[in-house]
């Protein structure tokens, strides 16, 4: 049976796209390793290996709940020496955010997948392969408009490494 590595991400636009890689260009030495431009995004839940039988319940999920568009403000750099990873993220997470990512924690065990372990973290990652942080790097504060989740599926040894599966647009929810 085969199994695809998934993952459930925020996807910017192309706007916040082009900021991002245009960060990269200017601050990152050419001794490290930047994610490609089409690979940014911010993850809500890895998913690991997924047999096939189990992608439609995924899809279906992503149906079902209504991530609400929110603006998601990238104002923090930092460095996990471990994996060696550069990272920008928002100092404060929005309520949006948090709500969606737990209410998509609560789906996803529903449905019988491990609940993560860690703490939510949100970051997009920068650049791989740093081992120390960069002395002097600054991120001016980037507003995000949020109006897009993916199921993303990681292909090893493609570039761009990460492709979108299914997709649904953010989208206020009303109550009458």
């Amino acid at each position: 049976m085969t199994a695809r590595r998934l993952f459930f991400a925020l996807w910017p636009g192309e706007e916040t796209r082009r900021a991002l890689a245009a960060w990269q260009r200017e601050h990152l030495p050419a001794t490290v390793r930047a994610t490609h431009a089409q690979d940014l995004h911010l993850t809500l839940h890895f998913l690991g290996q997924v047999g096939e039988e189990k992608v439609a319940l995924l899809r279906a999920l992503g149906e079902h709940l209504s991530l609400p568009p929110f603006e998601l403000t990238l104002d923090h750099i930092g460095h996990w020496p471990r994996p060696a990873v550069l990272w920008v993220g928002p100092s404060e997470m929005p309520v949006q955010l948090r709500h969606f990512q737990q209410g998509l924690e609560e789906a996803l065990a529903a449905i019988g997948f491990e609940p993560e372990t860690r703490t939510y973290r949100p970051h997009v990652t920068l650049a791989r392969k740093i081992r120390r942080p960069l002395q002097e790097a600054e991120f001016d504060p980037l507003v995000w408009p949020v109006g897009e989740w993916v199921l993303a599926e990681s292909r090893p040894g493609q570039r761009p490494l990460y492709h979108p599966i299914a997709g649904w647009g953010a989208k206020n929810s009303f109550s009458d």
